[in-house]
């Protein structure tokens, strides 16, 4: 009998502690990278409302606790920045702020060491990304649907113009008039010299 009341007991035990692990959020429970589950969306339908498109991974993640009194946290995520379809982002790291809503559609915390493409609106001070922004890990299909609609994308910050390189010229200084013009004028006077001769020999042949 106490066998049987042992083995009761243990198995209520594991069920309080399944609904207790299940009843705790993904994102909250060291699994940032977990999205819930959203209505899926187009890329066209992404691009309506976003103010800007990029794509970049994320390198660090802080979470913080809501200050508005709603259940939930936010989370802001550093962002390294591959290529800029639409918006102005011209720098190449940036914030993007999700929150997790209990019960609702968001996005969470994203994954470190992920790439992602963002479809964002605010200022960027920072990025805004909700769970109905579109925003999802990015591969070569996502980043070729964004593609046809937005056209190719390109880097946040303009690579540096090449320097010209001068190459120095002899040090040398430079020649003078005169020395430049000796060897002509040299030439011009032996030839003066060999017309002379030339003409007193035809004199003197006569």
């Amino acid at each position: 009998m106490p066998r049987r009341l042992l083995t009761l007991a243990l198995a209520g035990l594991v069920v309080v502690l399944s609904v207790l692990v299940g009843g705790i959020p993904a994102s909250d429970a060291g699994a940032p990278g977990t999205v819930p589950a959203c209505p899926p969306l187009t890329v066209e339908d992404s691009t309506k409302n976003a103010r800007a498109v990029f794509s970049g991974v994320v390198t660090a993640v802080d979470r913080q606790a809501r200050t508005d009194g709603q259940p939930g946290a936010i989370y802001l995520q550093t962002v390294t920045v591959n290529l800029v379809y639409s918006g102005k982002v011209d720098t190449p790291t940036v914030q993007v702020q999700t929150e997790r809503i209990p019960a609702e559609c968001s996005l969470g915390g994203l994954a470190v060491g992920s790439e992602y493409m963002f479809f964002v609106t605010g200022a960027g001070t920072p990025w805004l990304a909700s769970g109905v922004s579109g925003t999802r890990v990015s591969d070569a299909t996502v980043a070729a649907q964004v593609e046809a609609v937005l056209g190719p994308g390109q880097p946040p910050v303009e690579p540096a113009p090449e320097e010209a390189v001068f190459t120095p010229v002899d040090g040398g200084d430079p020649q003078s008039l005169s020395r430049a013009a000796a060897p002509g004028a040299a030439l011009v006077l032996i030839g003066l010299l060999g017309l002379l001769l030339v003409r007193g020999l035809t004199r003197r042949s006569r």
